[in-house]
């Protein structure tokens, strides 16, 4: 068990250090094709929602609304109401 806490802990510490940690901000030429690809999807689906591809889509209108008040949509750490 201590060996798996050690692990986890060395995993942990590993990410924030890394250039290409998940908390890496710079990630938006990969975020514009993302949105690229992922556009046409929302377009033709219903269901599926733009995020912050397309923070004015009406598709997000839903996460706008958010629940009990607290919009759902978040974008960038700001609510987007």
């Amino acid at each position: 068990m201590k060996i798996l806490i050690a692990a986890l802990a060395a995993f942990y510490f590993f990410l924030i250090y890394q250039d290409t940690a998940f908390a890496n901000k710079n990630w938006t030429p990969e975020f514009k094709e993302f949105c690229a690809a992922y556009m046409p999807y929302v377009n033709k689906y219903q269901g599926i929602n733009a995020g912050c591809c397309d923070i004015n889509h009406p598709s997000n209108d839903i996460l706008k609304a958010g629940w009990k008040g607290e919009t759902l949509l978040i974008c960038d750490g700001k609510e987007i109401l």
